[in-house]
């Protein structure tokens, strides 16, 4: 009931604020629908007694007509109703896939690498299009239930009156397929529990099949096979699911259908008997029959209606959980202006959850306000942690992370944020245009200066359409591929337009050759100007252009000091390094 209650309450108020017509037609059609039967149930029976008594002929299709127009008149109403909730519905589900996807994006970046999360992600997804059937299918069963809770005490009231046994017949059948209905529900949502897992899979090996991003790869390894038996694999475990599902509710499908039919035949024979005995005369025998089998349809509605909606309601409320889902960080609420900042890291360590390892162990640093401080060191150092705890995507496990002398985790988090502007090595660029990729909300931005201060001048000025051409191909043929150059020379170029105060460059200009990260880097320092920046690059290209250099080595700063004072310090780890790339650097 906890979850029932807590979906309606936000699919049905989320939906309702956007959409109120869409419940306002669901009521017009449950009403219609609640008086639909109960025309032939009081008409037809005075049909049947006019038709073997008085016989007369005005009567009969005056009575006639009645039935024909109301149920003709219903049913218009009916259809107009679910032609109008039907596009409501398809609305109402791409605004539902719109909030997951800005809940997915608003969530806390450690949570986008926790598999627990990511699971969740896929609940409510799958929970809200393929099992529930979000909120037309929730509503479906809820206004369903309240249609047949009318209808059966209609129809209870008629038998009531004529054939009590009869009653008390359906009310026994009906507890029995009530509990056979229940168990079929509770399995089905066991098996919902276990596909979570399998569908993600599934989705992951059959998306990157088609993904032109990995075509490179997967033909020149020959990938092509291992990706289709690991689709074939998830597929398999994901039909043995459904299967499992069908064979354990059959035994409880196979014998409520025998109840069923034990239950019409018991109630034809015993009206039948009452006609026979003339009890009831004709006409009140055909609404017995009907009242029965109307009976038997709003109860055994009711029934599917309540368990369809715990079924439905407990897919749905994957969505609830998620959108209610912890953060990971804890958020302050101090204000951060836009300046130049002190940053200092005291005694901080830090292991990635529900792992022991320690990634950074005792880190302490302070970085100036304008300080250009590269970072340095090999593979699995701790280089880009350092940087994703300056930038607030995880918080330290030991120590605290301080900027103007105040912990980061008492800072409004958005504006925190704002004080950065960095290019990670993993950037991503976007099916927009270069403008778009560049400045994002901003549609007026001039970014031809940026484009040509990072060296993109012939690039842009080879497309037709200049920084409004598309980037990729996805969604305009007359897109454009970048080289992996272009794109990371158009990632930096965003992180310039950010105008941050810290600048953080995280090996983003990898697919270079040394000469053209150097000037790249050069470049780059000068724009950066006053500015808080960091590098991190493995050629020590950017060290040249630092006032200060952190050599980091198992998650230590083993080295720190200008680029002059590291090189002499005899067999040390940057003088090392630095003495392997010296062909880059002569003059």
């Amino acid at each position: 009931m906890r979850k029932i209650i807590a979906v309606i309450k936000v699919l049905f108020g989320t939906a309702g604020r956007k959409y109120p017509g869409f419940f306002v037609l669901k009521v017009i059609r449950m009403i219609v629908n609640i008086g639909m039967p109960f025309i032939a149930l009081f008409i037809s029976p005075r049909i049947v007694d006019e038709i073997v008594g008085a016989r007369d002929v005005k009567r009969l299709v005056t009575l006639t007509v009645i039935l024909i127009a109301g149920e003709a008149i219903c049913q218009l109403i009916n259809d107009l109703c679910t032609n109008h909730i039907n596009r409501y519905s398809s609305r109402i589900e791409k605004y539902f896939n719109v909030m997951i996807g800005r809940h997915v994006m608003e969530l806390d970046f450690q949570l986008t690498e926790d598999k627990e999360a990511l699971e969740q992600i896929e609940k409510a997804r799958i929970g809200m299009e393929w099992y529930s059937g979000g909120v037309d299918g929730v509503s479906d069963e809820f206004f369903g239930f309240l249609s047949n809770l009318f209808k059966a005490v209609g129809f209870i009231t008629v038998l009531a009156v004529y054939a009590p046994i009869l009653l008390v017949v359906m009310v026994v059948y009906t507890g029995i397929n009530a509990l056979f209905v229940y168990k079929c529900n509770k399995i089905g949502i066991e098996a919902f529990a276990k596909l979570s897992k399998v569908n993600r899979l599934f989705g992951y090996f059959g998306w990157s099949i088609v993904d032109p991003r990995y075509g490179k790869d997967i033909r020149l390894y020959e990938a092509k096979d291992m990706m289709l038996d690991s689709w074939k694999e998830n597929t398999r475990k994901s039909n043995s699911h459904w299967k499992w599902q069908g064979d354990t509710c059959f035994p409880y499908n196979l014998t409520s259908a025998f109840l069923s039919l034990a239950r019409s035949i018991f109630a034809y024979f015993y009206v039948a008997r009452l006609a026979i005995r003339k009890v009831i005369g004709v006409g009140t025998f055909t609404q017995l029959i009907a009242a029965e089998g109307g009976l038997n349809g709003a109860i055994g509605g009711m029934v599917g209606n309540v368990t369809e909606l715990i079924e439905r309601c407990s897919y749905a409320y994957e969505y609830v959980v998620f959108m209610e889902y912890p953060e990971a960080l804890t958020k302050g609420t101090r204000p951060i202006e836009k300046k130049q900042h002190e940053i200092e890291f005291r005694h901080v360590s830090f292991a990635y959850p529900k792992t022991d390892r320690k990634v950074l162990d005792d880190v302490s640093i302070k970085i100036a306000p304008g300080e250009h401080l590269s970072i340095v060191g090999l593979n699995g150092a701790g280089k880009t942690t350092f940087i994703k705890l300056l930038c607030r995507l995880y918080d330290p496990t030991e120590g605290e992370i301080l900027v103007d002398g105040v912990d980061i985790r008492e800072y409004d988090y958005v504006q925190y944020m704002q004080q950065f502007a960095p290019v990670f090595q993993d950037f991503r660029l976007f099916a927009f245009s270069v403008k778009e990729n560049i400045a994002f909300s901003d549609s007026d931005a001039d970014v031809t200066a940026l484009t040509d201060r990072v060296g993109l001048h012939d690039f842009v000025d080879g497309l037709e359409k200049g920084t409004e051409t598309n980037i990729f191909k996805f969604f305009d043929e007359e897109g454009v591929e970048p080289s992996g150059g272009e794109q990371q020379k158009i990632a930096i170029a965003r992180a310039l337009y950010k105008d941050a105060p810290v600048v953080i460059l995280d090996e983003p200009t990898a697919a270079l050759d040394p000469i053209a990260e150097y000037e790249i880097y050069r470049q780059f320092n000068s724009l950066v100007g006053g500015k808080s920046a960091f590098y991190i690059s493995h050629r020590l290209s950017s060290c040249q252009f630092c006032d200060k250099i952190a050599v980091f080595s198992d998650g230590h700063i083993a080295e720190y000091g200008t680029h002059a004072e590291l090189e002499r310090i005899e067999g040390g780890l940057y003088a090392q390094m630095f003495e392997a790339q010296a062909k880059y650097y002569k003059d």
